[in-house]
């Protein structure tokens, strides 16, 4: 019998050796978060860190973990640093003993002969690793998004595994420190500390203490954080209000960092911030100004959703992001009547998640995670832009009271614990049993890509089909307009409905124009039959509305990409943006406008740069002003147009410009003219007045040498993630690495960049390795960029799908864009004459008599 016992027992232990080598992969498994979800709980987190003053010393730190264990077993805790597998417990006396432990593979096993079940402590010392302490001279803070927290210290890196955190920091004597809440339960990615330089301001507002942490020392951007502290302030009360739950966190604080690579994230009583997103310049337009307080009610609202109620894994990671945005939008609302929010929606979030939605590397918003490794793929413009989309979308079926009350129910049925989607979707759907909550996420959330919905014409009647890209029968439900124009200006606008695959309504006849998707609530590729589709530009003067107009000129762009209509259309841009008075169609008409001369032959690319600039003589808004001359002053190609912009940098004393700006024009002049490269960096060097501007300028304006070779070394420096630790700086970098003027030299960077991506991913932030191919790949147009991305694709069939995928989002421009133009010319330009943009090459020249000419010849 005895020996039947010992037979079971080690067979026992032989099974939990072996579930526990299946799950030990590097990162963190969904089976070993699963595990441990199940079988531990009650985690405190007692650190201490000693942070020297040199950067390049080690940071030294002792964790004592306090948890609960259900049964005795082994015991594994994350991490990436240096371990000498020194480890103590306390025994069932409450002794404190030394236990022997396993560190392999990112992970720290201690045996089930060292673990108790019920309460249990561990205590280690160890030496933080770098990776997501984000160190500079004097000042550092830590970025433990999605799964970098086991990089400083061990610890169950796992979303829904929330501990409390008491954090004792021992800092170099004048440096100042905060730290994340230290007595609410939170996971693991939103625990922050952060030390340094720093100064410091505080307030009350409604009784509730406020501190923030910066480095500006500007008079005139300091000034601003009153405005930041009010706007904090708003959003806080709005968001109680809203939710009916009193702030869950004792303390707002917020630390605004200089070179951030985020626009902001949401730790709890530390939040950080980029510096150039609070603080505005003298002229910042109301649109800037909006976008502040959109971020600052964005990662307010945070404290609710993703900090109160966190994500149950990171597959549902959007799902905290969607209802931010969401919240925020309604705050900004309320503060900037005087912005088209509508219009700023679709601006915001609705063109930038169709830039992903077209491309062959759109996924669906909800999507599978099976180790935290891979978390940081998930962040996108699918999750951030797309979400929001379809979040409006829902509140317009369940209606808005329904959807509030089924929000606040799910805040109080999660109360510092973890959701998913899934979680919320069933409590939205007891909110508004008639709205089919389930069977709107089934199509919006968890299948990828978007419809193509096309109008039409036919034997009296318009005829609206609704089509799947990937042939799954899908249709989106949705809801939008049609406007239908005749002659003598009558019109009809129709009301769409579209639970079907095809919508008819019988009309009065063949209208003149019809255009789609006319209030912009629709999303998908809106397109029509070729006679209608070539004229839609000329509705853009005559389109009164704002909204209208805007959602006109997406559709417009979107048909040019897709090309089927030409860039002579280039004519009509100019002639509404002559008379164009909002700063919010303004902008997108400029990068519009920029995107054919980009397309076009070199010298009818500098013949449409002029006619830019000519702009400016007929629209005279300081905004129009703005975006213009910083779209061309980091871009221009045009020798005559560079003098001016040479000119406009020299003079240094247009208000409309910050120091950034001249910064982006003296790194044009520099590429562009290799003879100014010394003289024009070097004085724009002088003008710099803070240490942090020279720091940036000094590291990116290296690249902008007219030597090859330079380039290519500082390109494989960039390769080492220690020589892109301010990694907005790094992406700058890269990109005017691979400025359109470098081609087709700066090709040889592609190959070398994609085969590192993996690396890259492996060695920096969430948002790098989509930002690394953007900023690598944007500026190239040539069939050999082409070729080099291709042949990696194919010669590479088992990468993985996640960064496969980034690569198609990147190169969409240069792999399908231009082919799809050039298919679509002959239709509209006789063969003899491929040139689609000979009729705007005249358009208005400087040496035009008249300031109507431009426009006659471009008609």
């Amino acid at each position: 019998m005895k020996n039947i016992i010992l037979i079971f027992v080690l067979a026992l232990c032989l099974t939990t050796q072996t579930m526990s080598a299946q799950m030990l992969s590097e990162g963190v498994s969904k089976e070993l978060a699963e595990h441990r979800k199940a079988n531990i709980s009650k985690i405190i987190y007692d650190l201490s860190f000693n942070i020297p003053a040199d950067p390049h010393e080690r940071v030294k730190g002792k964790v004592v973990i306090s948890f609960n264990l259900k049964a005795p077993q082994d015991v594994v805790l994350d991490f990436q640093g240096e371990f000498d597998g020194t480890c103590y417990v306390w025994d069932k006396k409450k002794k404190r003993r030394g236990a022997e432990v396993v560190y392999k593979d990112e992970h720290i096993i201690i045996p089930m002969a060292s673990m108790l079940e019920g309460d249990n402590k561990v205590e280690l010392e160890f030496e933080a690793s770098d990776k997501a302490l984000n160190r500079n001279a004097d000042y550092m803070y830590t970025l433990f998004v999605p799964d970098m927290a086991r990089s400083v210290f061990p610890c169950f890196d796992q979303p829904d595994l929330r501990a409390v955190f008491v954090t004792s920091l021992k800092v170099p004597e004048g440096w100042k420190t905060m730290t994340s809440d230290n007595v609410c339960q939170l996971p693991t990615y939103l625990y922050s500390f952060v030390a340094g330089k720093f100064q410091e301001k505080t307030s009350v507002r409604e009784g509730r203490p406020m501190r923030i942490l910066y480095r500006e020392t500007d008079p005139y951007k300091v000034a601003q954080l009153d405005q930041v502290f009010d706007e904090a302030a708003q959003a806080l009360k709005w968001m109680e209000g809203y939710t009916g739950i009193a702030c869950p966190f004792k303390e707002y604080g917020m630390v605004v960092l200089p070179g951030y690579q985020f626009g902001g994230m949401e730790h709890p009583g530390a939040i950080q911030m980029n510096d150039r997103r609070i603080f505005l310049e003298k002229n910042a337009t109301q649109e800037e100004k909006a976008a502040r307080l959109e971020l600052i009610a964005h990662e307010t609202a945070h404290l609710w959703f993703g900090d109160l109620v966190s994500l149950k894994w990171f597959e549902d990671v959007w799902t905290k992001e969607v209802l931010a945005n969401f919240m925020a939008s309604k705050i900004t609302r309320r503060t900037f009547s005087r912005i088209d929010h509508e219009l700023n929606f679709l601006k915001t979030y609705q063109s930038r998640a169709i830039a992903i939605d077209r491309t062959d590397g759109t996924h669906p918003i909800a999507q599978e995670l099976m180790n935290m490794n891979h978390a940081s793929l998930l962040y996108d413009n699918i999750i951030y832009d797309k979400a929001p989309v379809m979040m409006r979308m829902l509140e317009e079926v369940m209606g808005a009271p329904e959807m509030q009350s089924g929000l606040q129910k799910y805040l109080h049925d999660h109360l510092f614990n973890n959701a998913s989607w899934d979680d919320l979707v069933a409590t939205l759907d007891s909110a508004a049993p008639k709205a089919n909550v389930r069977q709107f996420s089934e199509v919006w959330v968890k299948q990828k890509g978007m419809p193509t919905i096309h109008t039409a014409y036919k034997d009296g009647n318009i005829v609206i089909t609704q089509s799947d890209p990937y042939k799954r029968g899908l249709v989106w439900p949705q809801k939008f307009q049609v406007r239908l124009i005749y002659e003598l200006g009558t019109s009809r606008t129709v009301n769409v409905d579209m639970k079907e695959s095809t919508f008819t309504i019988k009309v009065a006849g063949k209208p003149n124009y019809i255009i789609p998707n006319y209030d912009g609530k629709g999303y998908g590729h809106f397109t029509l039959d070729d006679e209608y589709a070539v004229i839609l530009p000329k509705r853009l003067i005559t389109t009164r509305n704002d909204l209208n107009r805007y959602a006109l000129l997406l559709t417009i762009h979107d048909n040019y990409l897709l090309g089927r209509i030409p860039p002579s259309h280039f004519g009509e841009l100019y002639r509404f943006m002559m008379k164009e008075h909002n700063p919010l169609i303004m902008s997108s008409a400029v990068d519009h406008m920029f995107k054919i001369a980009f397309d076009l032959a070199p010298e009818q690319r500098k013949t449409l740069e002029l006619c830019m600039m000519d702009l400016l003589g007929e629209n005279r808004t300081k905004e129009c002003r703005q975006y213009v001359i910083r779209k061309l002053g980091s871009n221009a190609t045009s020798p005559e147009l560079l003098d001016k912009i040479y000119s406009i940098w020299q003079q240094h004393n247009d208000p409309l410009f910050s120091e950034q700006d001249y910064m982006n024009m003296a790194y044009r002049l520099a590429i562009v003219r290799g003879d100014t490269y010394h003289p024009v960096l070097a004085a724009q060097r002088k003008r710099l007045k803070s240490e942090d501007e020279r720091r940036e300028f000094d590291y990116i304006s290296r690249v902008c040498s007219p030597d090859p070779a330079l380039r290519t070394r500082l390109f494989n420096e960039m390769l080492n993630p220690q020589n892109r630790e301010q990694e907005p700086w790094a992406l700058k970098a890269l990109q005017l690495l691979n400025s359109d003027v470098y081609e087709p030299v700066s090709n040889a960077l592609i190959e070398p960049g994609l085969k590192s991506l993996q690396y890259i991913q492996q060695t920096s932030d969430i948002f790098f390795p989509t930002n690394w191919l953007q900023a690598m790949l944007g500026s190239h147009k040539s069939k050999e960029a082409r070729l080099i991305v291709e042949k990696f694709i194919s010669s590479n069939p088992n990468y993985p799908e996640y960064l496969r995928n980034k690569i198609f989002e990147a190169a969409w421009i240069l792999m399908k864009q231009q082919t799809y133009v050039t298919k679509a010319q002959p239709l509209i330009v006789p063969k003899k004459n491929l040139t689609p943009a000979k009729p705007v090459k005249k358009a208005p020249a400087k040496k035009a008599p008249a300031k109507k000419a431009p426009v006659k010849k471009k008609k």
